[in-house]
């Protein structure tokens, strides 16, 4: 879909200005004269007029030539004759900031459905409804129809787009606040037709902007937003609003309950390399840090005046998982020449405090990043003695960065007077807050590393397991077990030996074949946890006592079972997620499976090594290393379990939640057994048959 002239207009019309108090489409005008756009902008009114210095027409067919862009800021009911004028002028590309549409319900929907028809009929590109558009501070393009002030908006390479208008205006105060420089802003809307994928497909190739922020209140299609993200070195953060669950899975299933919407977000965005920010101050701070070289390996070096300051970042480095470089002999020597005491202290991180010259700071800075050893430095810069020097600081600070290839954190907390004064020193950022400066520099040594590993997930089968839209979840039904038996069986997974059997007598005669001791499991009518609803029966040693037990656990149908050898319970499980599709988890299994909710997940499919990373990410995979002098389990045996069943998952969109549970991992060399399967689906299976 071309967006290029969303962006990039040469002449833009606007509906719906008029000299009204306070006429929103008059804002819209103010804005692009304040950022200076130099292409031609045209108004749509009742009346012919001049607005801000732009000529206003009655009608569109009047306006000369064609128009490259038209923002639609009329009432919801006018929009269809405003999109019917562009079509006739051959406008194709349009913004409609109106609002009253599929947020208000069913009639809203409905006039979104005659939109979309026109559009088509037309061949327009549609962005919204329900935003304020597009800011481009490369060009001058400000859309929105709320004031905008370029000086609040530094120019930068960092890029944001929003399903909220309000979030854009929150983002960009929060931005030049922290004088974070800004290329792209954008208001997504209603999505009828460009969604946040749309967007960031176009920013990911836009040779402007270096980082993207995303605000999210919903995914429409989260395996897009992922293959889109494992493509680009951008690197991408994503804040997720209303993370309430979008619906009740059935409650039998372990894997519903435990990879809920939040948990299957957290290891979509993981698998794919995206940030996740829990605000918009830790978004920009993290823009902030993505605006400096990149974090190649974990050293740090830490210098800074105050003893103190110096524990507390030492502190957070080590919570984030740095490490403190060797310092070279050398470079102590240089330092201890300009000591007052001439007693410093041979150690990383590097206390300043004997040095009462804020300017040698920054030859000891250089010092720092010359060193090979020194991948990044953390700098806090108390200035009390020279208030001066702040500006010096941070310009320097920002150039030895530039030239060393190297991240500087610049610590500070500048006094009332120079707050500002320091925000406005240059295009370089500092940071008042060490844990969100470490927490974006992490980010920063995570995204170098993925460069370097990252799998582009395969676009064919990403594009298989899309669903269009959210379906609930609620109309599951339990496949019957045979069935749910068969299916993994097909794909690999080994079952312990089982019979369904109606009676006494068929239970006996299944017995007699297999061998005792046997497990008897009541599987109509359905007992969801069967350890719970006295529904299983275990270790039955002879006749006699399967006997007894199909008397005293009457049913229509039973599960017999060979009981399986002793080995470590875990469970593999999968679900289909609204947004992303299929997915799949690995846990400790048996009765402790939501007790103790150590589980692990990805989007479905997964490979080998995919597999290894699920079971490395638990607690409970040390059972599997043999802790405590145990036996190595067969873990081989379960990673090709978890590789069949993301393949199960990714090839049977009728499968809405499966639970292998528990699947019984025996020592190293003697494979593994699936003890019991569930499987919830929205429709029948085909060729439902009960197996005897």
């Amino acid at each position: 879909m071309d967006m290029e002239k969303l962006f990039f207009p040469r002449s833009i019309v606007i509906f719906g200005v008029s000299e009204s108090q306070g006429n929103l489409g008059v804002e819209i005008v103010k804005n692009l004269n304040r950022f200076a756009f130099a292409g031609e902008v045209y108004g749509i009114g009742r009346k012919e007029m001049e607005v801000e210095g732009r000529r206003v027409y009655r009608s569109l067919a009047d306006v000369p030539g064609r128009p490259d862009l038209a923002i639609l800021l009329v009432p919801a009911s006018a929009i269809t004759d405003a999109l019917e004028s562009c079509g006739k002028k051959g406008v194709l590309h349009v913004v409609i900031e109106s609002g009253g549409f599929s947020e208000f319900g069913v009639d809203g929907r409905g006039l979104e459905e005659r939109i979309a028809e026109i559009a088509r009929i037309w061949s327009i590109t549609c962005m919204g409804p329900n935003c304020i558009g597009i800011i481009n501070r490369e060009n001058g393009v400000c859309m929105p129809f709320v004031p905008f002030d370029p000086r609040e908006l530094l120019e930068g390479r960092s890029s944001f787009i929003s399903q909220s208008g309000g979030v854009v205006h929150e983002f960009v105060r929060r931005a030049s606040a922290e004088s974070a420089g800004l290329s792209k802003l954008v208001s997504v809307g209603n999505k009828l037709m460009l969604d946040e994928n749309d967007f960031l497909e176009f920013l990911t190739d836009d040779p402007g902007t270096a980082a993207i922020g995303m605000y999210l209140e919903d995914i429409r299609d989260g395996r897009r937003l992922m293959d889109l993200a494992s493509r680009t070195d951008k690197p991408v953060l994503v804040l997720k609003g209303n993370a309430s669950p979008w619906g009740q899975e059935i409650a039998s299933f372990h894997t519903a309950a435990l990879a809920g919407d939040e948990a299957v977000l957290e290891a979509a965005l993981q698998q794919a390399g995206i940030h996740q920010v829990r605000s918009l101050a830790e978004m920009v701070e993290s823009l902030k840090v993505f605006s400096l070289p990149a974090m190649r390996g974990a050293n740090l070096a830490i210098l800074s005046r105050s003893g103190g300051q110096l524990v507390v970042l030492a502190d957070e480095a080590f919570r984030s998982g740095f490490s403190l470089a060797r310092l070279s002999p050398a470079l102590f020597d240089m330092i201890k020449g300009r000591a007052k005491g001439e007693v410093i202290r041979r150690t990383n991180p590097l206390d300043l405090g004997d040095v009462f010259d804020e300017r040698f700071y920054l030859d000891v800075l250089e010092g720092v990043l010359r060193e090979e050893g020194v991948d990044g430095a953390a700098f806090f810069f108390d200035y009390e003695i020279d208030s001066s020097a702040v500006m010096d600081i941070v310009r320097e600070t920002g150039r030895l960065s530039r030239l060393y290839e190297k991240p500087v954190l610049l610590l500070m907390v500048p006094d009332r007077a120079n707050w500002f004064r320091a925000r406005d020193a240059g295009p370089f950022p500092f940071f008042v807050d060490p844990q969100q400066a470490f927490r974006g520099l992490k980010r920063s040594l995570e995204h170098f590393r993925r460069k370097d590993r990252k799998k582009t997930l395969d676009g064919p089968a990403a594009a298989a397991a899309r669903e269009p839209g959210r379906r609930s979840m609620d109309a599951l039904r339990l496949w019957p077990a045979a069935d749910a038996l068969a299916l993994v069986e097909r794909y690999g997974v080994p079952i312990v030996e089982y019979a369904m059997v109606r009676d006494r007598i068929e239970a006996l005669d299944a017995a007699g074949k297999m061998g005792y001791p046997v497990a008897l499991k009541r599987v109509e009518p359905a007992v969801l946890h069967k350890t719970e609803g006295d529904g299983v029966r275990l270790s039955l040693k002879n006749e006699e006592e399967l006997d007894e037990a199909v008397r005293a656990m009457p049913a229509d149908l039973y599960l017999l079972q060979v009981m399986a050898p002793d080995g470590v319970e875990t469970i593999v499980g999968g679900k289909r997620d609204a947004s992303f599709g299929p997915v799949v988890m690995f846990g400790l299994g048996g009765i402790f499976v939501e007790i103790l909710k150590d589980v692990s997940l990805k989007i479905a499919p997964i490979d080998e090594a995919g597999a290894l990373e699920m079971l490395a990410a638990t607690r409970g995979s040390a059972l599997l290393r043999g802790a405590r002098g145990a036996a190595r389990a067969d873990v081989g045996s379960l990673v090709k379990v978890l590789v069949q069943v993301s393949r199960l998952m990714h090839e049977h969109p009728e499968v809405a939640s499966i639970d292998i549970n528990p699947l019984r991992i025996f020592r190293e060399g003697a494979g593994c057994l699936a003890l019991d399967v569930k499987i919830g689906t929205r429709e029948a299976p085909a060729g439902s048959a009960e197996r005897s």
